[in-house]
């Protein structure tokens, strides 16, 4: 966690704090302690613009409380670990990605291909949207590069593929270019 993010958590966790003290100092929990004697807290007792202020500080830490959970859902990228005799091997994401490109030249009669890689505790889950060309059996196309990318990355990366999901998003028209002579 960086220095932001804690700063960020430290204010919302004094925010909480300092809102639920004002609340509670102004409904009269606290009047009889040692602290209310020091603080002077019978001024604020009772005095409902301070509760609602309280609550005000408190809802604000929440908020702020928010920020550094909302921060860690959007990843860059992940990687892909793996341990041997000398050291730790990373492979990121976007190193998969690119050899699922690889893998996806191979089969012929695919136009365009856009991957994303999740992790699962099987393995990797590859999801690819593909653009074929017209006049080809998609089931066989289909099959034929789940099978052809899990074998490539497999055999480059040394983890696990769990799955592949493919989504034939649309159907490439092939340019018909006329030869002038």
């Amino acid at each position: 966690m960086g220095t932001g993010k804690r700063f960020i958590l430290v204010l919302g966790v004094l925010a909480l704090l300092c809102g639920l003290f004002l609340i509670l100092a102004t409904l009269g929990v606290l009047n009889g302690t040692a602290l209310s004697s020091v603080l002077n807290l019978y001024q604020v007792t009772g005095n409902l613009q301070y509760t609602a202020l309280g609550f005000l500080i408190l809802v604000v830490g929440v908020i702020l409380l928010s920020f550094p959970a909302r921060g860690g859902k959007k990843k860059e990228g992940g990687t892909i670990v793996s341990y041997t005799e000398i050291g730790e091997i990373r492979i990121s994401f976007k190193a998969v990605e690119n050899m699922v490109l690889t893998a996806s030249r191979k089969v012929k009669g695919i136009r365009e291909v856009n991957t994303r890689i999740d992790s699962v505790e099987q393995g990797i889950v590859i999801y690819m949207r593909i653009k074929v060309l017209p006049d080809i059996p998609i089931p066989g196309l289909v099959n034929e590069l789940q099978t052809r990318v899990k074998e490539y990355i497999q055999e480059i990366t040394g983890s696990n593929v769990a799955e592949i999901k493919v989504l034939v998003e649309n159907i490439a028209q092939e340019k018909i270019e006329k030869i002038v002579h």
